[in-house]
């Protein structure tokens, strides 16, 4: 069933990237264009941020990164919809605390056109979670996929996040 599930994640984001790059979503950027180099660079700045400010345990630089209306699709889960949501499935007021120790993200492919980009890549995070006074350490690798649009001031934004656990 979780390939089900995930084929389908696989599905809507591409028939959701045809759509928004069809109807020139984001800002005023023609509908049609390969990405820039300067859109490359944001992209590859937006990534670098994510991946820096979950090893600062920087809850509002991590969010700060989202559009409003962001969805996370994790794995063996119900999507997760709009900035408090994701707040609330990343940061739970159950007094527990995760720290990220250690974080990578490898690029594979990064494309898309001017409104509407991709980008794909593998991850390793270690992180250490803490819950009435114990502390336990993980680790995880995966394969991460981040679709990206720019606002209305064409600042680059995650839209849909979605991450798939390796071996």
């Amino acid at each position: 069933m979780r390939a089900v599930v995930g084929a389908r994640h696989v599905l809507s984001a591409a028939a959701l990237a045809a759509v928004l790059t069809g109807c020139g979503f984001g800002s005023g950027r023609p509908a049609s264009g390969a990405l820039t180099g300067a859109d490359r660079d944001a992209i590859h700045a937006l990534d670098t941020a994510f991946v820096q400010a979950w090893l600062r345990d920087d809850t509002l630089g991590v969010l700060g990164l989202f559009s409003p209306d962001a969805v996370l699709m994790p794995p063996g889960s119900a999507p997760v919809q709009g900035i408090e949501a994701i707040r609330a499935y990343w940061w739970p007021t159950d007094g527990s605390h995760t720290r990220i120790t250690g974080f990578t993200r490898e690029p594979v492919e990064v494309g898309g056109a001017h409104l509407f980009a991709y980008y794909r890549g593998r991850a390793s995070l270690s992180w250490e979670y803490t819950k009435d006074g114990k502390t336990s350490a993980q680790t995880s690798r995966s394969t991460d996929l981040v679709l990206m649009a720019p606002d209305a001031t064409g600042r680059w934004r995650i839209v849909r996040q979605m991450w798939s656990p390796l071996p």
